[in-house]
C-alpha cells in the first residue's frame, strides 16, 4: 500500500516524511541523529523526507538504506504526525527487516539501539513527538 507520488511542491506547502518503525523481540529500532542534522542528537525513529516522485513506501526504503544500512519490507502505515503547526507531516509505517544488519551511517546516524517502549519513553535526548508516535500505535 503506498501512497501517490510527491510532484511540484510549493514552499508553502508542507515537508512529507516518513519514519520506519521496525519492531523484534519487543523492541523498536531507534537512532540517534548524528551532530549535523537538524535536531542533533536526538533520538527518534529512522526515516527523512520523501522525495520528489517518491511514494511513501518508496521513500521508506530508500531513508531505510541511507541511514541504518538494511533493506525492508514496508508492512502497513500506522499513523500520520504534523508537527510544527502543519509545516511538517510524517507518515509512519511498520517495516521488516528483509537483508542487512542495522548499522549507522555516520552522516545521517550517530548511534542506534533496539529499546523496548518503556525505555524509549524514559531515555534522555529522545525528539518531541517520538513518545506521541508510541501513543498513537499503541505501544
Amino acid at each position: 500500500m503506498s501512497a501517490d507520488p510527491i510532484e511540484n511542491r510549493s514552499p508553502d506547502e508542507p515537508t512529507l516524511g516518513v519514519l520506519g518503525i521496525i519492531r523484534q523481540n519487543g523492541r523498536l529500532l531507534m537512532i540517534q541523529r548524528s551532530a549535523t542534522v537538524r535536531a542533533p542528537l536526538t533520538w527518534c525513529f529512522p526515516g527523512g523526507t520523501i522525495e520528489a516522485g517518491e511514494t511513501q513506501t518508496q521513500a521508506l526504503v530508500r531513508e531505510m538504506r541511507e541511514e541504518i544500512n538494511v533493506d525492508v519490507e514496508p508492512g502497513e502505515k500506522l499513523m500520520t504526525q504534523t508537527k510544527h503547526g502543519g509545516r511538517l507531516v510524517l507518515h509512519c509505517w511498520s517495516a521488516t527487516i528483509l537483508s542487512g544488519e542495522p548499522t549507522a551511517n555516520p552522516k545521517e546516524v550517530a548511534d542506534l539501539a533496539w529499546m523496548t517502549p518503556a525505555e524509549v519513553r524514559a531515555k534522555d535526548g529522545v525528539l518531541p513527538g517520538t513518545c506521541w508516535i508510541l501513543d498513537g500505535i499503541g505501544l
